[in-house]
């Protein structure tokens, strides 16, 4: 009887370590979902970034007309450009991801100028937000 009973503790350890390990496999696992949902998130946003950039890039190659409205082009079925001539005579491009049914618009905004109905990019004019004081003035048409 007293060689079974030795048995049971060595078992007992055993099955203690064992639950130890399935609960931190349990809690790396949960870690690393968490990692992968970020990372996802980020190569999304990363993707709207430069499909923005490209946008703001292919809206510099068209033809413009300087008016004090809102005046846009689309890029292929996710992106526009638009072009607004303020009343201080310079010049907004905003590039916009057209919006999905699960997403907000994603827009990046550039200060530049109109010369010979071409968008002409200011050296520093990079905005992440509207630069317009009046709410109504960023609101891009449908």
């Amino acid at each position: 009887m007293k060689n079974l009973q030795r048995g049971s503790s060595s078992l007992a350890f055993v099955l203690l370590l064992l639950s130890l390990g399935i609960l931190m496999l349990n809690g790396l696992q949960q870690q690393l979902n968490q990692q992968r949902k970020a990372i996802a998130s980020e190569i999304s946003f990363l993707k709207y970034y430069v499909g923005a950039v490209s946008a703001l890039a292919w809206g510099g190659q068209q033809r413009w007309q300087a008016t004090r409205q809102w005046q846009c082009q689309q890029q292929g079925k996710e992106w526009r450009a638009c072009v607004l001539l303020t009343e201080k005579g310079d010049t907004l491009m905003a590039a916009q991801k057209l919006p999905g049914q699960d997403q907000l618009p994603l827009t990046l905004w550039r200060w530049g100028s109109l010369e010979d109905s071409r968008w002409r990019a200011a050296a520093h004019g990079w905005l992440d937000f509207c630069p317009i004081r009046e709410d109504a003035q960023c609101q891009l048409p449908q």
